[in-house]
């Protein structure tokens, strides 16, 4: 199980962001749903590796909050809220949310008991160099890998945005759009190893 703490920077010099956070995440295919824990601090369960690797990197695109993944076992049966579920991972949570201030991809993971140290640290490598090729994207490459994600093709994504498909490949190279495929599919690997436990 994955545990996702996100925590607003610095909130006392801004607006509340989580009920846009909120929204942000609220397609996503969760086990308990992401909802506001305490102040500025969302928190959410899930499952599936592809689903984390998906909202920690729509969260670090913002550039807006520290993101901490605990990888681990949550205590059985699991509360309909995901502010009385307790467990390892959720543990875990809170430790890399505290991390992750202190990282400058904002992103940090920490492996729960009966978790692979090792395995959690190759896992959010991966996830902060992520976090940090998403974050630094400029907005026209970020519309341009966004475009290309809902057009399904590059020509039709060119089509929409009124650019030449040359145009459009030269925004998806500058923007890294390869790299982040690969980084992602090795961060869902990793974390799937990340979270098988240890005999």
């Amino acid at each position: 199980m994955y545990a996702l703490t996100i925590d607003q920077r610095g909130s006392r010099l801004s607006d509340d962001g989580v009920p846009g956070l909120l929204d942000l995440l609220a397609g996503a295919e969760t086990v308990r749903a992401f909802e506001r824990t305490v102040g500025d601090e969302v928190q959410g369960l899930v499952s599936v590796p592809d689903v984390a690797v998906e909202v920690v990197t729509q969260v670090a695109r913002t550039g807006r909050w520290w993101i901490g993944v605990g990888v681990g076992d949550v205590d059985s049966p699991t509360p309909p809220s995901v502010r009385a579920a307790r467990g390892p991972a959720l543990f875990a949570a809170r430790i890399a949310v505290e991390r992750a201030a202190r990282c400058t991809a904002g992103v940090a993971l920490e492996a729960g008991e009966g978790r692979d140290a090792q395995d959690a640290l190759d896992a959010e490598t991966v996830l902060q160099v992520l976090g940090r090729l998403v974050v630094d994207r400029s907005p026209d490459g970020q519309e341009a890998v966004d475009e290309v994600r809902r057009h399904a093709t590059q020509r039709a994504a060119a089509e929409h945005l009124g650019i030449s498909p040359q145009a459009m490949s030269a925004r998806l190279q500058v923007a890294r759009r390869d790299d982040e495929d690969r980084l992602r599919a090795l961060a869902v690997r990793l974390l799937a190893r990340a979270d098988a436990a240890t005999s």
